[in-house]
C-alpha cells in the first residue's frame, strides 16, 4: 500500500530545535510543550527560563487550556499544605510567566483566577488530542496510522514531569495516560490491518514491559509474532502474560488471550482482522475562526464555564461534577455591530472538543427576509444530522420531536445566530444534557430555560484600537495615533464599524489616516464612510429597524431626532405625544430589538434607555426621511414644553436666579425634586438647545441656580451665554446676562466681557427697568467686595436693599443683606454684621429660601470668630453645616466646614482642623469648585505653618497659586510663600489665619 517507506513507531530521539508541534514546517511563532518538561519554546529554538513553580502554574494552565483555572485549584495543585501567602505567590509565578511569553500571548485574569488562551495547534497536548480524534474519523487505516504515529511523537516523557504539580492534578495525569495509551492500542491495530507486524513488534514489547497488566498490548503483540511465524514466541508471550496477571492480581488470562494461544497451538495463523469501520466523521458547520478577535476575555470566560464545567479537560468537561439535566443555553446579546456573531463563533472553536459529535450552525434571520420559521430551520438541522434523508415530518411538532430524538445521546455544540426570540429558539432545543445551545440575539432570552445571558457592549478604547491595527496595520495605526482615536470616536467604538473602517484603510495604504478621519467627522455622511464589500453598518441597522412595529420605528425616529444622551418613559411619550404607559412599550419594544440599552436605573428609579452614537446618527437620518418638517417641530415643541413644565414646578427646593421673580407656577409634577433634576440634567440641557428663543431663554434662566447648586459652573455658564446669543429681544438677553454675572460672581470669577454689571446696570438704568437695575447695582455691590472694597461694596448694598423693600422682593433683598453683611465683615463692624443677619434669619425662616439662613449662620460664626469668641463661632459653624445637610445644599457645607477648620486651627486642635480642612478639600473638588479647592489649600498651608512644617506648607500655598484667579487671594498666598522663612514657622495658634484671610468675602463668606 506504499506506506513501507519508514519504519513507524513511538518518538525518535527529540530534536529541539527542528520539532513543530502540528509536524513539518518551520516553526514561526511561541509554542508550549507539556507533554513531558514543560517548555515554552520561542520561534528561534530558544526556551523560556521560568522556575519550579512557575512552570508547575503554567502546566497547571496548559493541562486546562482555553478553560478559567480558579486561583485555589492552582494552590491546591501546588501545595498539599498551602502557606498563608499562597495568593500572592501564584500571582508572582503568573506575572514570571506573563514575562516569559510575547505581548501577543493571551494569559488573561479573571475574577475567579486565570484563563491561558492559546491555538490549538500551538500546545502539544491539544495537537495529540486533536490527531487521535481525526485518526478515529479516518477510513483509511493508513492515514489513521500516519495521524496516531504523529500524535505519540509528540509524546517525551511523563506529562509536566519538571514540575511538583501535585494534589488536583493527579487525575488530569491517570487521564492523560489512559489517552495515550488507547492511542498506541489503536496505532498498533492499525499496523495489525495493513500487514506490517515487523514495524509494530518493537514497540508492543515495550509497550508490555511499561504496561504489563495492560491485556490488550500483550493479545497484539501475540498477534503480531503468530503472523510473522513466530509460533514459539507468541507461545512465551501467553506465559509472561499469565505469570503476570497471576502474580500481581491472581487471576488467569481473559478469554480473547486464551483463543488465541489455542489458535497458536493448533498451528493456525491469524489473518488480519478487516479494517475497522471508521467512525462517522463529525459534523463541523461553524463558520471559520477569527484570526483577528480581540478583547472579551470576561465574556470569553463566562460563555467556556457557561458552556462546560469549569477547570475539567475537554472531552470529559461535561461529565463531572453534579450532573446536569437539561442542555446547557447560552445567549449573547447587544446592539447590532457589537460583535455578537464574532465572539459566539470564537467560544464555539475554543470548545470543539468538548463536543465529539459535532458542531450545529444556523443563521436564524435570512437577510431582508427577516427571521426564518423554526419549521425550516429544523429542516436545516435534520438534513445536517441525516444526510441521507429523503422524507422528513410535515409537521412543527414532529421535526423537532426528531430533531430531539437524534441528538439525545450526542454531545453536540448548536450555535443558532442572529435569533430573533424565543420562540424561534424554544423548538430546536436538545431534549437532553449532553448537548448545548449557543444563541446571539439582540435581546435577552429570558423565557427561555436556564438560560445563561451575556450581554456585551463596546469594546476598550485599548481593545478597539488592537481591532483597527490588526485589520489595517500596527505600524499605520500606531504612526498617527491621535487620527485613530478619531477613528475610533467617531466608529462609537463599535467592532462592525471599526472592521469597516480597518478594511476601507487596509484598500488605500496611501491614505492618510487623518484624512479618513475628518470624512468620519461628518455626522451626516458618516454611515456612507462606513460601508465596503458587503458589509455595511447602515444596512446592518436598517435590518433591525424595518423589522420593528410602526409605534416602536417612529419611536426610534423620534429618540434621533431629539438627539438625548438618555431618555426616560416621559420624555419619549412627550416626543411621540403618547400616554406614558405606550411609550414604556415602545422603548421595551426597541430595547428587545437591541436597538437601546436599557441596563441603567436612575437615582429616581426611572429606568434609562441609551442609543449607540451610530444608531442616532441612522435614527436620525430615519426621521429626516419619514417624518415631515411639521410633525419633527412638533415633535420637539412637546418635549421643550414638558421640560419646561416639569422645571416650573419643580425649583421650590433651589433659589429663584437673581433677576426679576419669573411667573410663578402651581405644578402636579410629583417627581420635582433635585434628585430628578439631577437624574435628567441632561435632557433639560439638551431641551434649552432645542427650543425656541423665549422657550430657550426662560429654561435655561430656571435652571441655572439648580446647575449652580451642584457644581456645574461651566456647564451653567456656556448653557447662559448660548442663550443670551439667541435670545428673541434685547432685554431678554441682558436679563439672562444679568443672571450671568450672578453665577460668575459666586464662583470668584468675571471671565465673561458680557456679562459686566456695570454695563449691565448702564443697559437697565437706560430702560427704565428699575428692578433688574436692583440686581445690577447688587451684582457691582458684590463685585466691589470680591476685589477688596467694602466701602464701596457696603454703599452699593445699602441702595439695592432700600430698592427691594420698594419692590417687596424678598429673594432679592436676602441676597442684599448677604452682601452688606460680608461688606460689614471686613470693615469690622461685628454689631452691624449681627443686626444685618438677624434680620436675615427672620426673612429667611419666614421664606422659602433656607440656603440664605445657611449663609447667614455662618455670617454670625465669622463675626465671633472675629471678636475672639472662637467657641461660639463653632457653634455656628456646625449649626450652618447642619442645616445645609438637611437642604442637601452642597456650597453651604464645603464652606461652613472650612470656617469650622479655621475655628479648630486657632485653638491649637489641629487634628480636628485637619480632618475638616482634608474633607472640604475633597467636597470642593467633587463640586469641581477650584476657588473653594484653593482656599482650602491656603488654611491648610496656613495650618502647617503654625505647626512648624515649612514645606508642607509651601507645598499649600503653591496649590493655593495654581486653583485660585481672584487678585486678593493670589497676593496673599505670594506674600506667604515669600515671607516663609525659619522666623514664621510656628505661629501663635490661628493668628495666621485669622490675620490673613479676608473676613467677609460675600457670597462664600
Amino acid at each position: 500500500m506504499g506506506f513501507t517507506a519508514r519504519p513507524i513507531w513511538l518518538p525518535p530521539p527529540y530534536n529541539r530545535h527542528s520539532h513543530a508541534i502540528v509536524g513539518g514546517g518551520l516553526v514561526t511563532k511561541v509554542t508550549f510543550e507539556v507533554l513531558g518538561p514543560v517548555v515554552v519554546r520561542h520561534p528561534d529554538g530558544r526556551q523560556a527560563e521560568l522556575t519550579r513553580k512557575a512552570r508547575a502554574v503554567l502546566a497547571a494552565l496548559l493541562l486546562h487550556a482555553n478553560t478559567p483555572v480558579t486561583r485555589q485549584r492552582l494552590i491546591e495543585a501546588l501545595w498539599d499544605d498551602p502557606p498563608a501567602s499562597a495568593v500572592s505567590n501564584v500571582q508572582t509565578y503568573i506575572s514570571q510567566i506573563r514575562r516569559a511569553l510575547p505581548p501577543a500571548a493571551r494569559l488573561h485574569t479573571l475574577d475567579s483566577g486565570y484563563l491561558l488562551e492559546v491555538a490549538r495547534e500551538d500546545v502539544d497536548l491539544l495537537v495529540f488530542e486533536d490527531q487521535v480524534r481525526l485518526a478515529a474519523a479516518e477510513a483509511d487505516p493508513e492515514r489513521a496510522a500516519r495521524r496516531l504515529d504523529r500524535a505519540l511523537r509528540l509524546w517525551r516523557g511523563t506529562p509536566a514531569e519538571n514540575t511538583p504539580l501535585t494534589g488536583t492534578m493527579t487525575a488530569r495525569f491517570a487521564e492523560l495516560e489512559e489517552r495515550l495509551a488507547g492511542a498506541r492500542f489503536d496505532w498498533a491495530d492499525r499496523l495489525l490491518q495493513l500487514g506490517m507486524e515487523t514495524e509494530a513488534v518493537g514497540g508492543l514489547r515495550r509497550f508490555t514491559r511499561e504496561h504489563p497488566l495492560r491485556e490488550r498490548g500483550w493479545l497484539q503483540l501475540m498477534l503480531a509474532l503468530s503472523r510473522l511465524g513466530r509460533r514459539g514466541e507468541a507461545l512465551e508471550t501467553y506465559q509472561r502474560a499469565r505469570t503476570v496477571l497471576n502474580d500481581e492480581l491472581g487471576i488467569e488470562p481473559g478469554p480473547e488471550l486464551r483463543q488465541l494461544q489455542a489458535a497458536v497451538l493448533a498451528g493456525g495463523t491469524p489473518e488480519p482482522a478487516p479494517p475497522a469501520p471508521a467512525q462517522p466523521v463529525a459534523l463541523c458547520q461553524l463558520p471559520p475562526d477569527i484570526a483577528d478577535f480581540v478583547g472579551r476575555t470576561e465574556e470569553v470566560a463566562t460563555l467556556l464555564v457557561a458552556l462546560r464545567a469549569p477547570d475539567a479537560p475537554p472531552a470529559v468537561a461535561r461529565l463531572r461534577g453534579p450532573v446536569p439535566t437539561a442542555p446547557a443555553i447560552t445567549v449573547i446579546t447587544g446592539p447590532p455591530g457589537i460583535g455578537k456573531s464574532t465572539l459566539a463563533v470564537r467560544v464555539a472553536h475554543l470548545v470543539r472538543p468538548d463536543f465529539p459529535d459535532g458542531q450545529l450552525y444556523l443563521r436564524m434571520s435570512s437577510g431582508s427576509s427577516g427571521p426564518r420559521e423554526p419549521y425550516s430551520l429544523l429542516a436545516e438541522l435534520l438534513r445536517g444530522l441525516q444526510p441521507d434523508a429523503s422524507d422528513l415530518p410535515a409537521t412543527l411538532e414532529g421535526r423537532a420531536a426528531l430533531f430531539r430524538s437524534l441528538v439525545a445521546d450526542r454531545a453536540l455544540l448548536i450555535v443558532l445566530d442572529n435569533a430573533a426570540g424565543a420562540d424561534q429558539v424554544s423548538h430546536l432545543l436538545p431534549g437532553t444534557p449532553h448537548s448545548a445551545v449557543l444563541v446571539t440575539s439582540r435581546g435577552p432570552l429570558t423565557t427561555l430555560p436556564g438560560v445563561t445571558t451575556v450581554p456585551l457592549g463596546v469594546p476598550t478604547e485599548d481593545e478597539a484600537r488592537a481591532l483597527l491595527e490588526g485589520i489595517a496595520g500596527e505600524t499605520r495605526v500606531r504612526g498617527e495615533p491621535e487620527a485613530a482615536r478619531k477613528i475610533l470616536h467617531a466608529c462609537g467604538y463599535l467592532p462592525l464599524a471599526i472592521r469597516i473602517a480597518g478594511a476601507r484603510l487596509a484598500t488605500r495604504p496611501g491614505w492618510p489616516m487623518r484624512t479618513f478621519a475628518a470624512r468620519l467627522a461628518d455626522n451626516a455622511a458618516r454611515l456612507d464612510e462606513l460601508a465596503i464589500g458587503g458589509q455595511d453598518v447602515r444596512a446592518g441597522f436598517a435590518m433591525s429597524y424595518d423589522a420593528l412595529p410602526d409605534v416602536a420605528r417612529r419611536a426610534f425616529r423620534l429618540l434621533g431626532l431629539a438627539g438625548l444622551d438618555s431618555t426616560a418613559d416621559w420624555s419619549l411619550a412627550a416626543l411621540m405625544g403618547v400616554r406614558q404607559r405606550e411609550a414604556e412599550a415602545a422603548a421595551e419594544t426597541l430595547a428587545l430589538a437591541g436597538l437601546l440599552s436599557a441596563e441603567e436605573v436612575d437615582l429616581c428609579g426611572q429606568p434609562r434607555y441609551r442609543m449607540h452614537d451610530l444608531l442616532q446618527d441612522f435614527a436620525h437620518e430615519r426621521a429626516e426621511a419619514e417624518e415631515s418638517p411639521a410633525g419633527r417641530r412638533a415633535a420637539l415643541a412637546r418635549l421643550v414644553e414638558e421640560c419646561l413644565r416639569r422645571v416650573r414646578g419643580g425649583m421650590r427646593d433651589y433659589p429663584p436666579p437673581a433677576r426679576p421673580p419669573l411667573q410663578e407656577y402651581s405644578s402636579d409634577h410629583r417627581d420635582s425634586s433635585r434628585t430628578w433634576l439631577l437624574a435628567e440634567r441632561g435632557t433639560l440641557e439638551a431641551a434649552v438647545a432645542l427650543a425656541e428663543p423665549a422657550q430657550a431663554v426662560e429654561l435655561a434662566q430656571r435652571l441655572s441656580p439648580f446647575l449652580a447648586a451642584h457644581g456645574f459652573r461651566q456647564e451653567v455658564s456656556d448653557l447662559l451665554e448660548g442663550v443670551a446669543q439667541r435670545a428673541p429681544d434685547t432685554r431678554s438677553a441682558m436679563l439672562t446676562r444679568l443672571v450671568l454675572a450672578d453665577i460668575e460672581l459666586e464662583y470668584h470669577r468675571c471671565r465673561s466681557p458680557a456679562a459686566d454689571p456695570a454695563d449691565l446696570l448702564a443697559y437697565f438704568e437706560q430702560s427704565g427697568d428699575g428692578h433688574a437695575c436692583a440686581y445690577a447695582l447688587l451684582a457691582l455691590a458684590t463685585r466691589d467686595l470680591m476685589e477688596g472694597w467694602p466701602g464701596e461694596a457696603l454703599a452699593r448694598a445699602e441702595r439695592a436693599i432700600a430698592r427691594f423693600e420698594a419692590l417687596k422682593d424678598t429673594y432679592g433683598l436676602l441676597n442684599a443683606l448677604s452682601t452688606a453683611g460680608g461688606a460689614y465683615l471686613d470693615l469690622g463692624r461685628h454689631e452691624a454684621v449681627a443686626t444685618v443677619c438677624r434680620r436675615g434669619l427672620g426673612l429667611a425662616t419666614e421664606s422659602r429660601y433656607g440656603d440664605h439662613a445657611v449663609r447667614f449662620r455662618r455670617m454670625l460664626g465669622i463675626a465671633s470668630f472675629n471678636s475672639g469668641e472662637v467657641e461660639v463661632a463653632i457653634e455656628h459653624y456646625k449649626q450652618s453645616i447642619r442645616s445645609s445637610r438637611a437642604l442637601g445644599w452642597g456650597p453651604g457645607e464645603r464652606i461652613a466646614l472650612r470656617r469650622l477648620g479655621e475655628a479648630y486651627s486657632a485653638l491649637g486642635r489641629y487634628e480636628l482642623a485637619r480632618t475638616a480642612f482634608d474633607r472640604c478639600a475633597l467636597l470642593f473638588f467633587q463640586a469641581g469648585d477650584a476657588h473653594g479647592q484653593a482656599l482650602t489649600f491656603y488654611a491648610l498651608g496656613e495650618l502647617s505653618r503654625e505647626r512648624g512644617r515649612a514645606e508642607e506648607a509651601r507645598r499649600y500655598f503653591h496649590r493655593c497659586l495654581d486653583l485660585v484667579q481672584e487678585p486678593l487671594w493670589r497676593s496673599r498666598a505670594t506674600a506667604r510663600l515669600a515671607g516663609l522663612s525659619s522666623a514664621d514657622v510656628g505661629a501663635a495658634p490661628g493668628a495666621g489665619i485669622s490675620a490673613a484671610r479676608p473676613s467677609g468675602g460675600g457670597h462664600g463668606a
